[in-house]
């Protein structure tokens, strides 16, 4: 073998590896981007799912809270909510989510009587931030045997920058959903 023939393999097995290793980083962050749209489906599954009897009883029978320091306490139902939502937000952000809108829509359907099913969602990631997601989640709601009638809640989602896959930031904006259940 020639000098030149060295050469040329070494400029081709140069770009091989090149090559692999764009492939491998491409195909890493299309991976964690699906991971994300995953996340963001299953919450939405437990969101628009039920109401869950679990989750309901451990809401509001009162054999669960106590009270420590003049502050009722459910130690139950925070088991609950780490080992069923922790998995999928950030530890600083979990609680701001349950206790402004993470329960709302399993409560909502409890006290109204409706059974809700998540039928479709659709996720959308924004091309100026890659940590941020919208989303459109079409809901059957039923009441009592009714014909099931369908909704539309959308809203935004911030994943996390330091916890990979964690969602920070979980907003509903438009929800015809909350609106029909009122009703």
């Amino acid at each position: 073998m020639s000098a030149n023939d060295n050469k040329r393999i070494a400029v081709f097995l140069s770009l091989v590896f090149i090559l692999s290793g764009i492939l491998l980083v491409a195909c890493s962050k299309a991976d964690a981007e699906d991971r994300n749209r995953e996340v963001i489906r299953e919450v939405l599954e437990l969101e628009f799912s039920g109401p869950n009897v679990e989750l309901m009883d451990l809401l509001w029978n009162p054999q669960y809270t106590t009270v420590v320091n003049n502050k009722e306490e459910n130690k139950e139902l925070e088991k609950y909510i780490e080992k069923v939502y922790g998995p999928y937000f950030t530890s600083f952000y979990l609680h701001t989510f349950i206790n402004t809108s993470g329960l709302t829509y399993q409560t909502m359907a409890n006290w109204a009587g409706y059974k809700l099913n998540l039928k479709d969602v659709t996720i959308e990631q924004s091309d100026k931030a890659s940590n941020r997601y919208t989303f459109t989640a079409t809901v059957g709601y039923q009441k009592n045997g009714e014909e099931e009638k369908t909704a539309n809640v959308s809203g935004l989602v911030l994943f996390s920058t330091k916890e990979e896959g964690k969602i920070g930031k979980f907003h509903y904006r438009d929800d015809d959903l909350l609106r029909e259940m009122r009703e």
